[in-house]
This record gives structure tokens, C-alpha cells and sequence, in this order.
């Protein structure tokens, strides 16, 4: 039988169980409700990321012997440049929906993967995208609005840039920049406005 449940519930089952493991971690990611992607450390450093539908872009430095991750590859090799990393080679590693990635201190790379729950795969708003069959937003932009109220704005803010052609990699640079989105979002009124008249 398939449980219902929430990121933070299966966080707690997976600290109950006492272990992390592929194991673990599997049993944990196939209760999760919803677009997802976790990440967790152990004792020995050794790194785990689980990949649901959330995106995720993991690039493998392998002359430094360094991973680096984020969300999206464009706010990722941003950050790069910031901290001076970009002149260095790497590698895009591309991790599918379901997979369990273990990364130990030493750099190794195992793999693992976790059955992905279709009835799950869109969280609250499956039901809207079977009942409308009409276009919808994509798991970026829908993360994008479920998790926009952390950075200070509304749901009606981001639609605004999506209706107005921002893509949603561009918005998610803008969160990460709140002058640049506050500015961004004055000019989108502005003109909205000013069409308006």
C-alpha cells in the first residue's frame, strides 16, 4: 500500500531507521509526496543525493576532485564564475529521476535507483493537470511557484514573469538576485501598466 506523505515526515522515518543507506533511502523516497530531490551527508562523508522530479544539475571537477550541485546548470556555473571555479574542465553528470547517487570521501560514484510513484509524481496539483487537459506549468516553473514565498514573493509575482516570456531558469537567477528581480518586476508593471492605458 502506497503512504501518503510529506518531505519532512520521510526525513523523520529515515532518522528512525537509524541507518543511511540505498537501502534506507529507497524506502524513503518511494513514501515522498511530490517533486522532490534531498540530499544527505553521514558520518564518514560520504554524500547521498536523491533525485525525484526536481531538477538537479551535479558537475564533476575532476582535476580538483571536486562535486558541485545545484538545481539548475545556469545558477550553478553563475556561482562558478563568482567563486572563480569556471576556468577550470568538468563534466556534467546527469542524474535521471529515481536514481540514488552515493559519492564517498574518495570521490567514487555509486548508483541506485527508487520507483518513482506516478500518482505522486506532481504533488497537489495532479488532479488539476488530469481535470483541465489544458497546457500547465512545467515541475520547474511548479516548483518555482511552490517555493517562491521563501524569497519574498508571490505566486502572482512569478506568473507575472512567466506570462511576460521570462523562462523559469531565468526567474530562478532573479531569486538568487533580489535587485535584479525587483527591478525586473517594476519594468514588467510599468509596461503592463502603460499597455493598460
Amino acid at each position: 500500500m502506497q503512504i501518503e506523505t510529506d518531505s519532512y515526515v520521510a526525513v523523520q522515518l529515515l532518522g528512525q531507521q537509524g541507518k543511511l543507506d540505498f537501502d534506507s533511502l529507497k524506502g524513503m523516497a518511494e513514501l515522498v509526496q511530490g517533486s522532490f530531490c534531498f540530499t544527505a551527508l553521514d558520518e564518514d562523508n560520504t554524500l547521498y543525493i536523491v533525485k525525484g522530479s526536481n531538477p538537479m544539475c551535479l558537475l564533476h571537477f575532476t582535476e580538483l576532485g571536486l562535486y558541485v550541485y545545484a538545481s539548475t546548470e545556469s545558477i550553478l556555473k553563475k556561482a562558478l564564475q563568482k567563486a572563480g571555479f569556471h576556468k577550470y574542465p568538468f563534466e556534467v553528470l546527469h542524474v535521471e529521476e529515481g536514481t540514488i547517487l552515493k559519492i564517498d570521501r574518495y570521490g567514487f560514484l555509486t548508483c541506485f535507483t527508487f520507483e518513482v510513484q506516478e500518482s505522486f509524481r506532481f504533488g497537489k496539483w495532479y488532479n488539476w493537470y488530469d481535470e483541465l487537459e489544458e497546457e500547465y506549468y512545467s515541475q520547474q516553473e511548479e516548483l518555482l511557484l511552490e517555493m517562491c514565498s521563501c524569497y519574498g514573493v508571490t505566486e502572482e509575482d512569478v506568473l507575472l514573469l512567466l506570462d511576460y516570456g521570462y523562462s523559469a531558469d531565468e526567474i530562478e537567477e532573479m531569486l538568487c538576485d533580489s535587485n535584479l528581480l525587483l527591478e525586473t518586476l517594476c519594468a514588467v508593471r510599468c509596461e503592463e501598466e502603460f499597455c493598460c492605458e
